[in-house]
This record gives C-alpha cells, structure tokens and sequence, in this order.
C-alpha cells in the first residue's frame, strides 16, 4: 500500500516535473547560502551585523511581495507565468553578485530582484498541489512530504557542490551555478508545466482573493503556531553550534556531526510522516511534532555531554520535519480551492519564524547565555502546542454546532 501511493505519486506526470525542480531549487539556495556571510564580510567589507541588516530587510520584501502575489495566483493560468518569472528573477539576483560590487547598490538591486523571486517556492507547492488534486488516489501529504523531502535533499548536496566551486572557482563559480540552476528551472517550467484546471467555483465558496488573514481564526491561528514553531527552530540553528563549542566543550568536527545527522534523519522521517498523514489529521501530528520539539530543548537544557544531543537528534529531525512537511499540509488543508494563497502563507510564517528567531536568538544567547536562549525555545514551542489544542476543540465545537 504505502509504495502503491509513491507509485501513484510519481504517475502523475506533472509531480515528475516539480519533484526534479525542487531538487533543484534546493541545491540554487544553498550552492551560496553557507557563503554569504563571508562574502559580504571579506569581499564587501561590511560587518556581521549589517549582513544581518541586509538579510532582514530582503526577508521582509519578499514577504509583501509574495503576499500580494498570492492574492492574484489562484486566479486561471497565473501560476505559470509567476513561477517563470520568479525564477528568472532569482537567477537575476544572483547575477548581481558577479557584477555589482558596491553594497549599497547591490543592496537596493538584491531586495528588489529578491523580492521578485520570492513566489518561487510556495508557488511551486501550490502547483503542485493543484496536480495532486486532479487525482484522487494520491494523498496530499504524502506529495507534500516527497516535494519538502526532495529540497532538503538538495538542500544537503548543494554545499557540497558549492564548497568545490569556491575552491577551484572562486565565489564567480557558486554565484554562477546560482544562477544557471534557477534558469534551468524557469526553462522546464516555461516548457513542461501545463495549465492547471480551474477550480473557480470552489475559490467562489471559500471567500476567494478577498479572505483576510485577520478576520479568521482558522487561519490566523495556524500562521502564527507556524511562525512561534519556526522561530524556536531557527534559534536553534542559529545557537547550536556554539552550545556545542562553549558549552560541552567540543570542536567544528562535531558540530559537523550532529548537523548532517539531523539532516540525514529528517528525509526518511519526511516521507513517514507523509503516509502516517494519510491515516490522521495534520493537526495532530503537528501536536506530535511539537512535543517531540519540545522534548528535544529539554534535553538541550540539562545536556552535560555530547552524546546527550546526538540522542535528541531523532527528536529535532521529527519536529523539523513535521513542520517543514506536515505544516504546508496543515495549512493548505484550510484552503483547498487556494492552494497559492495557502501556501504563501505558510512561507511567510516560515520567513518571519526564521527572521524572529535569529534576532530573538541572538539577543537572548548574549544577554544570558547559550543554554538559557533554549528557554525561550521551549516556551515558543509550549505556546505553540496550547494554540494547536485551542484550535482543535475549537474545531470540534464548530462540528458539534454544524451537527445540530
């Protein structure tokens, strides 16, 4: 049964195209992410913290951005041509590394192009979703957790690539590998991907482009248990590492470790999730995820030993992966006939998550220390799972009521 459905997944020849193109969206990003920071650092000359500044503000634009986008991609054969023109617009913005060497100006230029490109990702899982819709015998989990698996196995690979391009290359190399994969992708998308069916009728039901997110709590609620999960996530990251270093007394070597365990876990943990999906709600497996996270950070506070995270490693790459496979899920779920709307959603609470979480991480780690930062983690996480059980009864009062 459960290779029945991948076969089924994969039958689908549109999910072929999307499965290929987000393995290799994940391998543009990060061919260049792990090097940014030195780049603008060494080759720019500009500090940490305004690299922080440029990331931020990049962040935010693409989050307008794409917002409003969202409101125009459900409509009759939009998806297409923003899905063409936002990978052009990336491969655009890394193209201005090559050429422009002034920050101010590649300042302007990048959270112009950045912003542009930004309804790549969620508009490539919106239609993906689209295809999955037209056959009845796939679940949408699953292909949302195949899709979500295929970018972190590119996402795993890509540094790999890039670490051997800026060796023999340089940074020309990764900025032009950037470059080339996303056009790749504006290509077979321009040639391969077709119309999807309208689905007109049922965006009439739900409210269509005029549903605000502040107006209703069965949206608003998931976005911001989306955001508070990310945030923990990404303080995480962003303090892990030197935990490990300052804290237990350890060496790059084993940070090296426990990232690539993380990682190789979080593929096969994907793909289970996308069948165990098929069999409960992503409701509740969002309140799993969140428990295993939360017992990862407790781990994390009263570690006195390395081995101690190696274990709790099964429990981050759980909750990374619930909420990086099983939250797009969640949300599109409440959206069904907006499937781009849905989508850029979740990317945008994904984006503030990870935004927040490395200025909240930040401040917290230098104002009172690694180990005390993962307090604030948990308490995201706890928050998180009170909002999913409100959510929940809320959801089985609404039946009840419905019922009568």
């Amino acid at each position: 049964m459960k290779l029945q459905q991948f076969n089924s997944l994969f039958r689908i020849p549109t999910y072929r195209l999307f499965f290929v193109c987000m393995l290799l969206q994940g391998m543009a990003i990060s061919i260049s992410a792990p090097f940014l920071a030195v780049y603008f650092t060494t080759r720019l000359e500009v500090s940490i913290a305004t690299f922080g500044l440029f990331t931020a503000v990049t962040l935010m634009a693409g989050v307008l951005f794409s917002s409003w986008i969202a409101r125009r991609s459900d409509q009759p054969g939009a998806r297409k041509i923003i899905l063409v023109t936002a990978m052009i617009c990336n491969a655009l913005a890394f193209a201005g590394y090559l050429w422009i060497h002034d920050f101010t100006l590649l300042f302007i230029y990048m959270t112009v192009m950045t912003a542009l490109g930004s309804p790549a990702m969620p508009q490539l899982f919106a239609a993906a979703r689209e295809a999955v819709n037209a056959a009845t015998d796939v679940d949408h989990a699953v292909a949302n957790s195949t899709l979500r698996s295929a970018f972190s196995l590119g996402f795993i690979t890509g540094p790999l690539f890039g670490t051997l391009l800026i060796a023999y290359i340089g940074y020309s190399g990764i900025f032009s590998s950037t470059c080339s994969i996303f056009l790749i992708n504006a290509l077979l998308f321009f040639f391969l991907l077709k119309k999807a069916p309208d689905s007109s009728p049922l965006r009439a039901s739900t409210g269509g482009v005029h549903l605000k997110l502040h107006q209703d709590a069965r949206i608003y609620m998931p976005f911001l248990i989306t955001t508070l999960l990310y945030m923990a996530h990404w303080m995480n990251n962003l303090n892990a590492s030197l935990f490990i270093i300052h804290h237990l007394g350890e060496g790059t070597r084993e940070v090296g470790w426990i990232s690539s365990l993380c990682a190789g876990l979080e593929i096969p943990i994907m793909l289970g999730l996308g069948l165990l999906a098929s069999r409960y709600p992503n409701r509740s497996l969002m309140l799993w995820g969140s428990l295993m996270g939360a017992a990862y950070y407790v781990i994390v506070l009263f570690s006195t030993e390395l081995w101690h995270l190696l274990a709790g490693q099964l429990l981050l790459a759980f909750f990374v992966a619930v909420i990086s496979a099983i939250g797009i899920s969640y949300m599109q779920d409440l959206l069904p006939s907006m499937p781009g709307y849905a989508s850029t959603l979740y990317s945008n609470a994904s984006t503030l998550g990870r935004l927040f979480g490395s200025l909240v991480g930040g401040w917290t780690a230098g104002a009172w220390g690694y180990r005390n930062s993962y307090w604030v983690c948990l308490l995201l996480v706890l928050l998180s799972l009170g909002m999913l059980v409100v959510t929940q009864q809320f959801s089985k009062e609404k039946h009840q009521t419905l019922s009568l």
